[in-house]
């Protein structure tokens, strides 16, 4: 039962990382932060250094949260973390840099 759960635990947050992009670029143009036709200019430049970068961002994170199956302590809750923030927190500074 704890081996469910813990591969339940990083899937979620696997999960979480992975939809971090789609849901922050509609966050920032619910909010205003991002228009579409800041866009519109140049949609190459903003799915490589947006949608491209965060998915690279997540792999890389997603990799190290393997993490989560081989240490003990409290330090294994950062690796599970990893994809789940660091993702978010790399989409949110590009966005700000539109």
């Amino acid at each position: 039962m704890k081996t469910a759960i813990n591969i339940l635990a990083f899937l979620i947050a696997n999960g979480v990382g992975f939809l971090s992009a789609p849901v922050l670029y509609n966050i920032a143009v619910i909010s205003g932060l991002l228009s579409p036709d800041q866009i519109a200019d140049n949609p190459a430049a903003f799915q490589s250094s947006f949608f491209t970068g965060t998915i690279i961002t997540w792999l890389v994170c997603a990799v190290a949260s393997l993490g989560w199956f081989v240490l003990k302590g409290k330090l294994r809750f950062l690796f599970l973390l990893l994809p789940a923030v660091v993702p978010a927190i790399y989409g949110f500074n590009v966005l700000n840099g539109f």
